[in-house]
């Protein structure tokens, strides 16, 4: 009698558990079963090195080429496979490096031509390959053609975008002041143009005045930058992200762009509706024009392809995203960097906004395109200080389960948090007219924390050319590596999990179940099964899996929890009981499950894929089961 009493409450306890939940629908197919993608970019890791805060070498306080090369194995160990350099072209340093002086050279304070050099060699002998930043949009004011240009020499005057004032006429009264020829603006405040008292005529800059765009409707531009693109190729570079690819043209006709529903209040950059200097249709005949020489560039060298990168923010249609990507005969972009998850998702609305972020990519790319997902920038905050430290494992598992290519910032495999700058520490402090549109991005750019020691180990010197992080002492890779749950350990789990074909080439099914509860399927037929359970709310769930997801096993085992879970590797959850360990999921916290717990932990780069690993496994069984079966004729 008590025992169908324990039953009948246990049925009504699953049955009060169901009813009380949001309602459980399907799950939505965004991913299906692809084709093996085995370009060498479709599956990997690209990881963003900032230059400056990654590694000094020479203890002058700022990173550099040899302090990169020192920590290359470093990337070996998380399996990491593209390492991409932000700007590392000689330069005045007026933004970091995008505003270029010579497109050919190292900017000393990142070493030499010969420190480069020796990075593509190490990283060779490691499997690694490099990409780097490139900024075609703009040079430095201080660039060899610009200053060409102003005096009208040689074919150098139509290398930027000059326009007389709109008051050109007046001008001789020296009295007048030139007026604008429109209302274009620039993104850290302030008119787009800029008075050159030598040519008199304005020239365009979207950035700063030190940063003037060049002219791309000027045929001579396109051959300098084929021409700095195989340069670079020679050298042994895998590819090139390329900056500010939507800004490359304007409109011909020079029109005033409208004012923004909501927004009046100019010269702030965002009063305006960018139609007229974003995404004009040019932009991509040139991406087009890149990819195309590129491609050409590795048949005529008998070489590997190249990969091409680009930045391509959108703020006149975002769905124009999937322009970029070309088609079958005339491909463009393999990368077009999405930032949705970066720019959409709410801490007041999490579970959809994440939810929204990653259907937007499947809305509007065609499934032949492969996937990336970025989380962190150079320009934005840490995912730590934005949505809280307890997130970091939550949202690593998040965007290194989705299909494609994760892109990592360096330090987010530590969990490494925004600095506090003190005005006089700052040094992204251009200021447009004392209109600056956007506050300092310092906050995102502190060294690198290697160790607990003086300086976190970036630096001997004194003093680093940014603060370190005073939480260095404790968020650090070395004493991470010690620690089985830390954001290190955990990124490097993750990262061995993409490797499996499942993860590789498995279709992706969301679940948005409640205001909390969201889960990740992946699934691949004849391989495991992974799902990633996360839990974006405050409070503990326990979530009953076969409610929510078909023709699952009765029990599924843990591959990996967060550092805040309680759960560890070999754990096994129920997926049907309310009372026998069900799933309970604490606040901000994550669970990847699998119905088949295999090692992933041998799948390191460059060493054998899982693909060879699960046949030679195959195969030993096939031997040991006719050797069983052999014995048992003879007995």
């Amino acid at each position: 009698m008590l025992h169908k009493m324990k039953i009948i409450f246990s049925c009504w306890l699953i049955f009060f558990v169901a009813l009380s939940s949001v309602t459980y629908g399907e799950g939505e197919t965004l991913f299906p079963v692809t084709k093996s993608k085995d370009d060498w970019w479709s599956n990997t890791i690209i990881y963003q090195v900032f230059p400056r805060s990654f590694k000094d070498s020479d203890n002058d306080g700022i990173g550099d080429l040899k302090g990169i090369t020192e920590e290359l194995d470093h990337f070996v160990d998380l399996g990491i496979e593209i390492v991409w350099i932000n700007s590392i072209f000689k330069s005045p340093m007026y933004d970091t490096g995008y505003d270029v002086e010579n497109y050919t050279m190292i900017d000393p304070i990142f070493g030499s031509m010969t420190d480069f050099e020796k990075l593509i060699s190490e990283m060779n002998k490691r499997g690694l390959k490099l990409i780097i930043d490139f900024v075609p949009n703009h040079s430095s004011s201080q660039c060899e053609w610009f200053l060409k240009s102003i005096k009208n020499e040689d074919n150098y005057d139509e290398y930027y975008i000059w326009r007389n004032a709109s008051n050109q006429d007046q001008l001789s009264n020296l009295t007048i002041t030139p007026i604008p020829p429109n209302n274009w603006l620039s993104i850290y405040g302030g008119s787009a143009w800029t008075w050159n008292t030598e040519r008199k005529q304005f020239y365009l800059h979207q950035f700063s005045d030190k940063q003037p765009d060049l002219n791309f409707r000027n045929p001579e531009v396109h051959k300098e930058i084929l021409n700095i693109m195989e340069f670079w190729m020679d050298k042994g570079v895998a590819g090139f992200r390329f900056n500010a690819v939507g800004k490359l043209y304007k409109h011909k006709d020079f029109r005033d762009e409208p004012i923004s529903v909501g927004r009046e209040n100019w010269p702030i950059y965002y009063s305006l509706n960018h139609i007229y200097t974003h995404d004009q249709p040019e932009v991509i005949d040139t991406v087009i024009e890149w990819r195309k020489f590129m491609d050409e560039y590795s048949k005529r060298k008998n070489t590997f392809p190249r990969l091409l990168a680009a930045e391509a923010h959108h703020h006149v249609c975002v769905y124009s995203l999937r322009y970029y990507f070309g088609d079958e005969n005339n491909p463009g972009a393999q990368i077009p960097f999405n930032y949705h998850l970066l720019i959409q998702v709410r801490k007041d609305d999490l579970v959809n906004s994440v939810d929204r972020a990653i259907k937007f990519w499947f809305e509007v790319t065609l499934a032949n395109n492969t996937p990336n997902w970025v989380m962190e920038t150079q320009d934005t905050d840490r995912i730590s200080s934005a949505y809280g430290s307890e997130m970091v494992q939550v949202f690593t598992a998040l965007k290194m389960s989705l299909p494609g290519i994760d892109v990592t910032y360096y330090g987010s495999e530590i969990g490494m948090e925004n600095v506090y700058v003190r005005p006089d520490r700052i040094q992204d402090s251009y200021n447009s007219d004392g209109q600056r549109t956007i506050e300092s991005r310092d906050f995102a750019r502190s060294p690198m924390q290697w160790n607990g020691r003086s300086n976190a180990g970036f630096t001997e010197a004194k003093k680093s050319w940014l603060p370190i992080n005073p939480n260095y002492y404790k968020i650090n890779v070395e004493e991470q590596k010690k620690i089985s749950t830390s954001n290190y350990n955990f990124y490097k789990k993750m990262s061995q999990l993409r490797r499996t074909d499942t993860l590789k080439y498995g279709d992706l099914e969301s679940y948005n179940i409640t205001d909390s509860i969201y889960i990740i399927k992946r699934s691949l037929p004849g391989h495991e099964t992974y799902l990633v359970v996360m839990n974006f709310g405050s409070e503990t769930e326990t979530v009953v899996l076969s409610t929510i997801i078909n023709s699952l096993k009765k029990k599924l085992q843990v591959y990996l929890g967060s550092e805040n879970s309680a759960y560890s590797r070999g754990d096994t959850v129920s997926t049907i009981s309310i009372v026998d360990k069900p799933l309970h999921l604490r606040p901000q916290s994550v669970v990847v499950l699998t119905d088949n717990l295999i090692n992933v932990d041998e799948f390191k780069n460059n060493a054998f894929s899982y693909r060879q690993y699960n046949s030679s496994y195959v195969s030993l069984l096939c031997v040991l089961l006719l050797t069983g079966y052999y014995v048992g004729l003879r007995n």
